[in-house]
């Protein structure tokens, strides 16, 4: 993700927006590209406070070490295409609904350039440093997963005990990274158009809704 990006979709030339945000932001928007260019363990907090223009400090006052801003450079993309809280609301949308939406961002998520390149570097640095695996596991793939098990065992349409949720996110996940995820991680031509991609996602839901109608028996 270029700076102009990263400005764009985190709000940072925006009207009256607190200095401080726009710090973290564009701390964030640099941690991202060194992440990218250079791995985990070659990215420093050092070489990120230089190439955000402040000071280490300041970085270090937003982010109290290289694993929290690491971490929070892979839950701000998340963030991006709304796979978080905050975009569920189980009161007034109905399961199959919320499903919809989680699988469309989270396919588009997938197949953004940056993520397939994020996922090519963890993969790389994994043999050497299982950590910077763990950290993007938690904050990526596992996040996701306990935000359905949680929309699967507190919504009301669902009736889905703890484990059942669990069972049925997994397999939703599972059933969404499909073929087109592999070929992307393999550097592969993929389909990405989105007549296609919408029509793998509806297939996605209706197969999971099977899933938590068979549960419900």
């Amino acid at each position: 993700m270029s700076r102009t990006d990263c400005e764009i979709s985190n709000g940072t030339k925006s009207a009256g927006r607190p200095k401080s945000a726009e710090k973290r932001s564009s701390i964030l928007c640099t941690a991202s590209e060194l992440f990218l260019r250079l791995g985990y363990d070659r990215t420093s907090m050092d070489a990120v406070a230089k190439s955000s223009g402040v000071s280490k400090q300041t970085v270090y006052s937003h982010f109290k070490n290289k694993d929290i801003l690491y971490t929070s450079v892979i839950e701000q993309k998340c963030n991006e295409y709304r796979i978080e809280e905050d975009a569920i609301c189980i009161e007034t949308q109905g399961i199959e609904d919320l499903l919809n939406s989680i699988a469309r961002n989270f396919v588009a998520l997938l197949t953004d350039k940056s993520v397939i390149a994020m996922y090519s570097v963890v993969i790389g640095e994994s043999k050497n440093n299982k950590r910077v695996a763990q950290l993007f596991y938690e904050a990526g793939p596992a996040h996701g997963n306990r935000l359905v098990r949680k929309l699967l065992a507190s919504h009301p349409s669902t009736q889905l005990n703890s484990e059942e949720a669990k069972e049925v996110a997994t397999d939703f996940f599972n059933l969404l990274k499909g073929e087109y995820h592999m070929q992307s991680m393999l550097r592969l031509p993929f389909e990405s158009s989105p007549e296609k991609l919408a029509q793998f996602t509806q297939r996605v839901v209706h197969k999971t809704m099977m899933l938590i109608n068979m549960h419900k028996k």
